[in-house]
């Protein structure tokens, strides 16, 4: 059976020590260890979630782990990542991947050369909206993609260690290259600075693609009116799109066939639209662990949706909308 450990308790893995108790309660996982170095962090997590707990992710092997999650502030995730790996475990490392493309690249060839699973915590790409939404434009049910509109906003302190590009930005320059299956030719955008000296806590950027296609992507830790925001809008020539991130039983489709306008189609106001139902559509974090648990055990083979791959792709961008803005300064050696 399946021993599963969490390294690092803050507020998104914390996250994952209730989802992996989730998944022990169905009886996938067998044990959950807590892994955190503030003693009193780890066992108030593990009381909370009745788990074993270690303050050192290097007696995790001994404590019968075979696969661990990172969760830990970004500077840490590649070295932990490699130094695990070796240990023999497989990996989920959340994202980013790593502080640059340079240290991910690395990751992934300790991961080739141990054999090791590797994951990245592009969790988005297992939302069962975006999968939808990524099988009717590739269906070809909303026509010819014009332009994309991402927003994900919410009211929070700066990190010391990045800025809402790394930390949310990221998401959703992986959902448009995702949806729409290339990378983008540039990506271009300002973005503030916060009350951190070289942490930006609010950006708008545009992807710009082939054929003229654009992604809108706004990011903020300063949205003070609207709260916390996760939306997505794909605009196309025959209909249009837009699921909420915090929503995974279905989304909206706007039907308007050759851009058309009319009473029939909402007069100049909005398309009518229809609500596409997600049979099983569960939490993305859920399906993200069941993944990679059935990935760990040999019980699912095949592509994965975010391999290592996925991790590097994703650094190439932030560094892309980092360089863009003037906030290079994150892209630690």
């Amino acid at each position: 059976m399946v021993v599963v450990a969490v390294v690092g308790t803050g507020y998104w893995g914390r996250n994952h020590v209730r989802t992996f108790c989730a998944l022990r309660d169905e009886g996938l996982v067998k044990r959950v260890i807590v892994c955190d170095a503030n003693q009193q962090r780890a066992m108030e997590i593990g009381n909370e979630f009745d788990c074993e707990f270690a303050i050192d992710a290097t007696s995790l092997p001994d404590m019968g782990v075979t696969m661990v999650t990172i969760a830990t502030p970004t500077p840490s995730h590649a070295s932990l990542a490699n130094s695990l790996m070796k240990m023999g475990l497989d990996v989920l490392v959340e994202k980013p991947l790593a502080m640059n493309t340079k240290q991910a690249k690395e990751v992934i060839e300790v991961a080739n050369e141990t054999g090791r699973l590797l994951l990245v915590g592009h969790v988005f790409r297992h939302h069962s909206g975006v999968r939808k939404a990524a099988e009717l434009v590739n269906k070809g049910e909303i026509g010819i993609v014009r332009h994309i509109i991402s927003e994900r906003l919410a009211t929070r302190e700066p990190r010391p260690d990045n800025g809402v590009i790394a930390a949310l930005g990221i998401h959703d320059f992986d959902i448009c290259c995702d949806i729409l299956g290339v990378e983008p030719e540039t990506i271009v955008g300002v973005a503030t600075e916060s009350k951190i000296s070289g942490i930006e806590d609010h950006a708008s950027l545009q992807m710009i693609f082939e054929n003229d296609i654009v992604a809108f992507v706004e990011l903020s830790w300063r949205s003070r009116i609207r709260g916390k925001v996760r939306a997505l809008q794909i605009v196309g020539t025959d209909g249009s799109i837009s699921l909420d991130y915090l929503e995974h039983k279905g989304l909206w489709l706007h039907r308007h066939p050759n851009d058309a306008h009319g009473e029939e189609f909402g007069g100049f106001g909005a398309a009518p639209r229809e609500w596409i139902e997600i049979p099983d559509g569960e939490q993305a974090l859920t399906a993200e662990l069941r993944d990679f648990v059935l990935r760990s055990i040999g019980q699912r083979t095949g592509p994965t949706l975010n391999g290592g791959d996925v991790g590097l792709d994703g650094m190439k961008r932030v560094e892309m909308a980092l360089r863009a803005t003037g906030f290079e300064n994150q892209l630690q050696e």
